[in-house]
């Protein structure tokens, strides 16, 4: 496979974890050749998956097994979906490429049913490789992925990752951090003897999931 192909065929098991244990119909914003969607359909997650893939190479390979799939910028692209359609919408690293991510929110919330639940990936800006030399050596290099990567026009830490997702109307019941520690045994230790203090530092990405309010809920 192509690497950029491979790029876009990566499973995000991570991502998957956060889900019910079923989930009727699923939507994945930056969807690739479709590889998480599949993997949540054929293990039974869900029963109808549909993405969204801005790749026209990836997108082609993504409609071939999934049950709808679209090719565009979903700032621009009209889904066609009805409001309170979905279970789930996911959107693993892409809010961080978009010119407005939080009225991109914003509409997929409104295809959310009530209770229905968003998750996000995000890069965090914090990550002591950026932030130190920001303030150390005054460098901000733009990288080919990562942190820094040259396409993201946006930049979170973990309160602004939340505030994302909260302006949308989501209530944010979960924040993972995403730790890259295991090359580094010492990072372990300085943590862990911070009481985890260090783990803004630490974390590359933070997972955040967000659930849409029922229009039910009783009042205190």
């Amino acid at each position: 496979m192509p690497h950029q192909l491979a790029y876009h065929n990566a499973t995000r098991l991570d991502v998957a974890a956060l889900l019910p244990a079923f989930s009727e119909k699923i939507l994945e914003i930056g969807c690739g050749t479709g590889a998480t969607l599949n993997f949540l359909k054929s293990s039974g997650r869900c029963s109808w998956v549909g993405g969204v893939e801005i790749a026209p190479a990836a997108q082609a390979l993504a409609a071939q097994s999934l049950d709808r799939c679209w090719c565009g910028n979903v700032e621009t692209l009209d889904l066609g979906l009805p409001e309170g359609d979905l279970d789930v919408v996911l959107c693993p690293d892409v809010l961080e490429h978009l010119v407005d991510p939080w009225a991109a929110i914003g509409r997929l919330v409104t295809l959310l049913k009530p209770g229905g639940i968003l998750i996000a990936s995000l890069p965090n800006i914090r990550n002591y490789k950026v932030s130190l030399g920001l303030l150390l050596n005054g460098k901000w290099e733009y990288q080919d992925a990562g942190i820094l990567d040259r396409t993201h026009l946006r930049f979170f830490v973990r309160e602004t990752a939340v505030e994302l997702l909260t302006r949308g109307g989501l209530r944010v019941d979960l924040v993972a951090p995403v730790l890259a520690l295991k090359t580094w045994r010492l990072k372990w230790m300085l943590n862990a003897a911070s009481g985890g203090r260090l783990t803004d530092l630490y974390a590359t990405q933070y997972l955040v999931r967000g659930v849409k309010p029922s229009t039910h809920q009783s009042g205190p």
